[in-house]
């Protein structure tokens, strides 16, 4: 299993990164961001991505400085900060979306329905259990 998410990351980070410019986990927090309809919180991207507040700080830092997204104090809390894209954050997220989608691993999908969709629930299965002893 170690072997396969390694592989599927360093392939998603490569068709992300070619098509983008942007690493896979820069995508990944902005992806997270252009899902919601407002802005949200640092903390709910990590929540969602299951990384820490301080990786999640620091991508955004790298997403600020390429214009993809703009934070904000939040209005509800004063220690919170809210995230928003910029035109180009949602460009860049398109993009990796469309290369995701004609990359290897969604060609797999489309060759194999009946056997991704098996291992995709038996991963939800294993992820559901292994939830449930912590």
């Amino acid at each position: 299993m170690r072997k396969a998410a390694t592989m599927m990351e360093r392939h998603a980070d490569a068709v992300v990164a070619r098509a983008t410019g942007v690493s896979l986990g820069q995508y990944m927090v902005l992806s997270v961001v252009h899902a919601r309809t407002g802005p949200v919180t640092q903390q709910a991207i990590a929540d969602r991505l299951g990384l820490t507040k301080g990786t999640v700080s620091r991508l955004l830092d790298g997403a600020r400085r390429a214009g993809h997204a703009e934070t904000a104090p939040s209005e509800t809390s004063r220690r919170e900060r809210v995230v928003t894209l910029t035109p180009a954050g949602r460009a860049v997220v398109d993009a990796a979306d469309v290369a995701m989608l004609g990359s290897e691993m969604a060609t797999f999908a489309m060759r194999e329905p009946a056997l991704a969709a098996t291992m995709v629930e038996g991963l939800h299965a294993l992820i559901a259990s292994l939830e449930e002893a912590d």
